[in-house]
C-alpha cells in the first residue's frame, strides 16, 4: 500500500513537473488506494490516542454541554447533533451512554449523526468501550440494554446537511485538512512545492500557487522574519462555509490543537508547526512512511473565527481544553473514583487516563472554540464559564 501511494504522486509530479505541500499531503492522508485515512482499522488501534478513546469521562462531559446547548434553543425535537471525522464512534457511543444515564429528556430529542471520511465501527450495534460497570463478558450493563441510536454516513462534506438545529461537533478533525507550506526569503513568501529527484521526494521553492496565500497572511498582520517556515490552512474558509450554510440555529463546537494566529507565527515556531505521527512516535518528515503515518498542523484558531463571523457565526468563547472540561465538571468525575469499587491498580489506571485530558503537557492544552447561530449569547455556555 505505501508503494500505490508512493506511485500515484510521483505519477502526478511526472506530468506536471511538482505539486504543493497541500497536495501531496491530501493524498498521503485520503487516497483510495492506500492512503492513511484509508486504512483507519491499522490506525486506530496503533498510531495515536485521542480525547474520547482516552476515556469517556470526555463525551461525559460534552453532553452536559450538549443539554445546555439545547434548552437555550427551547428544547427542539429533534435535536441533530452531528459529529464530523466520528472515527470508530468512541466519542458518538460515549456522548449517548451518558445523555441516556442523565435522562433529562434530551435523549427523546437527540438525533447523533456520526459522519466520517472512512468510518470505522463494529460490526454490531452494541460495543465496548471498556470503562463502564463490565459484566463477566466484558460488555457494560447499560451498553448491553439497548441499540446505539446513531446515524453513521460516509461524507466528507457539509453540502447535503440544510436548516440544522443543534450542534455541529468535531474534534481533532480541522489539524488534517491538507496544508500550504510556505518560506519567507528576501522578505517574500515563496510557497513549498514537492517533486522528485531519482526516487526521492524533494522540496523546491517558487512564488505561491495561489493568491489567497499571501493575502491570508497579510490578513493577520503577522511579522515574519526571513529564514520562517509555516502552514497556511486554506480549507478552512470551504469548510467554515459549508458548516454555516448548514446550522439554522445552533452551535459550532471544535476542538483541536493549535493556537491564535499571533503565537502561530511567531518566533518560537519559525521551522513550522507540521508533525506526523507513525505508530505512537513522533517526526518531522513527511516524506517518509508515505500512506502509513499521520500528518499533522496546528489549527489557526484566529483565520478560523474570523472566517466564522464572515460566515455569520458569532464567536461565543475560545480556551483550553482542560478548562473547558473542569467547567464541565470533570473533577466529579474524578473524586468519583474512588466510590467504583474497584482495585486500587484499575481505579489509578483510569485516574491516569482521564487525567491525559486536562494535563497541559497531553490533551489539557487543545483549545475549544464555540461559535453559534441564531442564539441567545446573553446565556453563558458552562463549558466557557458563564
Amino acid at each position: 500500500m505505501v508503494d500505490n501511494v508512493a506511485h500515484q504522486i510521483k505519477e502526478l509530479i511526472q506530468v506536471r513537473g511538482r505539486i504543493t505541500f497541500a497536495e501531496f499531503m491530501e493524498i498521503c492522508l485520503y487516497s483510495q488506494v492506500g492512503g492513511f485515512y484509508s486504512s483507519r482499522q491499522q490506525m486506530i488501534t496503533s498510531h495515536f490516542t485521542t480525547s474520547p478513546t482516552s476515556h469517556p469521562v470526555c463525551g461525559a462531559l460534552l453532553a452536559r454541554q450538549l443539554e445546555q446547548m439545547w434548552s437555550i434553543l427551547g428544547t427542539p425535537n429533534p435535536f441533530y447533533v452531528i459529529e464530523v471525522g466520528a472515527g470508530d464512534g468512541a466519542l458518538a457511543r460515549s456522548i449517548n451512554l451518558a445523555v441516556r444515564e442523565r435522562e433529562t429528556g434530551l435523549a427523546v430529542c437527540m438525533r447523533y449523526v456520526a459522519t466520517d471520511y472512512q468510518p470505522l465501527w463494529p460490526g454490531n450495534d452494541r460495543h465496548n468501550l471498556g470503562w463502564g460497570n463490565e459484566d463477566r463478558h466484558g460488555e457494560s450493563r447499560l451498553e448491553s440494554t439497548y441499540r446505539w441510536d446513531i446515524q453513521r454516513i460516509k461524507a466528507d462534506g457539509f453540502n447535503s446537511y440544510r436548516n440544522v438545529n443543534g450542534c455541529i461537533l468535531s474534534n481533532e478533525l480541522i489539524d488534517n485538512f491538507p496544508v500550504h507550506r510556505f518560506v519567507v526569503q528576501d522578505h517574500r513568501v515563496k510557497e513549498i512545492f514537492v517533486t522528485v529527484q531519482g526516487d526521492q521526494f524533494i522540496e523546491v521553492l517558487d512564488d505561491p500557487s495561489t493568491p489567497k496565500l499571501e493575502e491570508r497572511l497579510e490578513g493577520l498582520g503577522v511579522l515574519l522574519c526571513d529564514g520562517f517556515r509555516g502552514e497556511v490552512n486554506l480549507g478552512i474558509e470551504n469548510w467554515v462555509g459549508q458548516v454555516a450554510r448548514a446550522l439554522d440555529h445552533g452551535f459550532v463546537l471544535t476542538i483541536d490543537y493549535g493556537q491564535l494566529a499571533l503565537d502561530l507565527y511567531s518566533p518560537s515556531n519559525s521551522r513550522g508547526t507540521l508533525v506526523c505521527y507513525h505508530r505512537h512516535a513522533s517526526n518531522m518528515d513527511p516524506y517518509i512512511n508515505v500512506g502509513q503515518q499521520d500528518i499533522t498542523s496546528e489549527v489557526d484558531f484566529t483565520s478560523l473565527m474570523g472566517t466564522g463571523e464572515r460566515f455569520g457565526l458569532q464567536n461565543l468563547g475560545f480556551c483550553l481544553q482542560s478548562s473547558f472540561f473542569e467547567n464541565l465538571g470533570f473533577n466529579s468525575f474524578l473524586d468519583g473514583l474512588q466510590n467504583e469499587g474497584l482495585s486500587h491498580a484499575r481505579t489509578e489506571l483510569r485516574r491516569m487516563a482521564m487525567m491525559a485530558l486536562v494535563d497541559p503537557e497531553q490533551m489539557g492544552n487543545f483549545k475549544v472554540l464555540i461559535q453559534g447561530k441564531n442564539v441567545d449569547t446573553t446565556i453563558g455556555l458552562i463549558g466557557l464559564g458563564g
